[in-house]
């Protein structure tokens, strides 16, 4: 049996948007609205790419514009409230008005910005990371080796706005390796070997002198900011009125420390509702957020001692309901949005599984083995099928489908795929081509310190990284994020060719990739506050500004049923849910001239 809990009451209708931008009726024309304003800067000199964002007084979520180049910004139709505003942009300080707004009426309030010295916590980590000195060859592996070993389990900004000498780092590093590790795991390992580098690297650039080049990324332009980002507030499963302070919407404070971190995938629902996974115990399993209103609702299966069942994952059945991975019981459940009751699926013993979930176009959903391989669940039968990777160890994490049908598991400590052939059942596997550029000293620290491959929040210099992926619905690709080595794999599902794009910020830390109707290609970015798109028809890069600091996204999905296919994104490191609609055409290139080879179906 479910329990159920609201764990934020029910808005006022004055409270944010219109109720006419909905996931299944948004379009441009819908973004439109009457609170406009131009913001320059001190000099007098428009400004391109500025975010402003609107607040209303007792809100849960936020709306979020961007600066066109003539340094113009509208926000789409809000309800009446009283309202904050504020302007931000890195190297300027954040200006901020209030005022009440009735629905409908003009509302215009011009920004000027000074600029500030004084920018480095409104980095992004990606920036932070980018900014560390690495001009001698000794200087640019000790940079490698912190990006590699120290920006997972805290982004980047977070860890580096940190200033301590050497030994003080030495305790940052034991610390970590003590309550993040398990004595004899291959991550263990590998910082125990590079501690020295760190602290004496961090200690020099962190310490009594701050050596850092200090790197801002341009602001975006173009098509980049024709944008409406609104991010709900997402409380703690057992703490209703919980707010996370600070949560990432005042850039000059800096990334948030994680404290309210639960939330990890989220994914649109059929019946106009978001749903996410809670990763953290206890009191909810996958909670609903109504985007009209911003009110949550907690779902909890229970566990034992009192718990309810945590997850990691969840995906929308287009039949209905939400499936995810329990990740307490290492099952696979669905939630009943209708009965709003989980249905569970009792599995043999010693079958865990865990990690990201799908679901093929036949019903069938898997998620990756804990003990490496793949497990997929007939619904029909509640038969559970194992599938072994051909190579054990590393940290198997992401799976997709494609579109034959097949699926795939990405070893994200290995550098390797595994894949499951649809129709016949048969696994094969694809070795990414090795990462060139690093030294015998460092290939041999990471073997002997990862003999069967790298555990998840540290890795060798010459790991890759496979992380998360999407299929191409139309097409014979699949798209996967390769996390340390800050580029995008494209592999043919029939002839399993590899191909590698660096993406535009070498250390963003790219987690997962969805593909959309128009086979657009969205990556997000852990480590760079930035929602990238890859058109794989002209091979370019889009970035997408995102309107918190250390919003640390491991997850996003793709609405295709709105005119232009909607984002939704998970912000693990500022406990919030965003979702990005477009006010022009994100299709690229695609066009009934030009497509990519699509598959044959039989």
């Amino acid at each position: 049996m479910s329990r159920i809990s609201h764990a934020v009451a029910p808005l006022l209708l004055s409270a944010g948007l219109s109720g006419v931008v909905t996931m299944a009726s948004a379009s441009p024309d819908a973004l439109k609205g009457s609170i406009t304003g131009t913001i320059k800067s001190a000099t007098g000199d428009v400004m391109e790419g500025v975010a402003v964002t609107a607040k209303a007084e007792s809100s849960s979520f936020r709306t979020s514009v961007f600066t066109d180049a003539n340094g113009h910004y509208y926000f789409p139709e809000l309800n009446s409230g009283n309202y904050k505003v504020w302007a931000q942009a890195v190297g300027y300080k954040k200006v901020t008005t209030q005022f009440n707004y009735s629905r409908g009426q003009a509302s215009e309030n011009n920004f000027t910005l000074k600029s500030t010295d004084n920018f480095s916590m409104q980095l992004t980590g990606a920036e932070w990371v980018e900014s560390l000195p690495d001009n001698t060859e000794e200087d640019a592996r000790r940079k490698h080796i912190v990006h590699n070993t120290c920006t997972t389990c805290h982004t980047g900004n977070y860890l580096l706005s940190k200033r301590l000498d050497e030994e003080g780092w030495n305790i940052i590093i034991d610390s970590m390796v003590n309550l993040m590790t398990h004595p004899g795991a291959n991550n263990r390992a590998l910082m125990q070997a590079y501690k020295a580098d760190i602290s004496n690297y961090l200690g020099l650039v962190r310490g009594d002198n701050d050596l850092m080049n200090y790197t801002r990324f341009p602001r975006t332009t173009g098509e980049a900011n024709d944008i409406v980002v609104t991010e709900y507030d997402i409380p703690k499963g057992d703490d209703p009125g919980f707010v996370q302070v600070p949560d990432g919407s005042d850039w000059s404070l800096g990334a948030p420390g994680r404290g309210g971190e639960s939330l990890h995938d989220v994914v649109p629902g059929g019946d106009g509702f978001a749903y996410f996974s809670d990763n953290v115990y206890p009191d909810r399993t996958v909670g609903r957020l109504n985007p009209e209103t911003g009110e949550v609702t907690n779902f909890a299966l229970p566990y034992k001692n009192g718990l309810s069942s945590r997850t990691h994952a969840v995906i929308n059945d287009p039949r209905g309901g939400i499936w995810a991975n329990n990740y307490s019981d290492g099952t696979i459940i669905k939630l009943d949005t209708e009965t709003e009751e989980f249905v569970t699926y009792p599995k043999p013993e010693g079958l865990p599984a865990g990690g990201h979930i799908e679901i093929d176009s036949k019903g069938n959903v898997f998620t990756m083995s804990v003990k490496g391989g793949i497990v997929k669940l007939n619904p029909e039968t509640g038969k559970y099928t194992d599938y072994v990777a051909p190579t054990l160890g590393g940290k198997p994490y992401g799976v997709a489908v494609d579109s034959l049908d097949n699926l795939w598991m990405f070893n994200l400590g290995n550098d390797r795929l595994m894949v499951v052939d649809g129709k016949t059942g048969e696994i094969d596997e694809v070795r990414l081509p090795p990462l060139e550029g690093v030294s015998k000293k460092d290939i041999d620290i990471g073997k002997q310190a990862n003999p069967n491959g790298a555990d998840g929040n540290a890795a060798p210099l010459y790991i890759r990284g496979p992380r998360r992926g999407g299929g191409d619905p139309k097409g014979d690709y699949i798209w996967i994020a390769l996390y340390w080595s800050g580029e995008l794999a494209r592999v043919d599902i029939r002839t399993h060719e590899v191909k590698i794009y660096p993406v535009p910020a070498r250390y963003s830390h790219p987690y997962d990739v969805q593909v959309d109707r128009n086979q657009m290609v969205w990556v997000c970015q852990h480590n760079g506050d930035r929602l990238t798109k890859f058109d794989p028809f002209t091979e370019e890069f889009t970035e997408y500004p995102l309107p918190s600091v250390g919003s640390e996204c491991r997850h996003l999905s793709v609405d295709d049923s709105t005119e232009i296919p909607t984002i939704w994104i998970a912000y693990s490191g500022t406990a919030k849910v965003a979702r990005v609609q477009f006010r022009t055409d994100t299709s690229g290139s695609n066009t009934p001239t030009k497509s990519l080879k699509t598959v044959s179906q039989k």
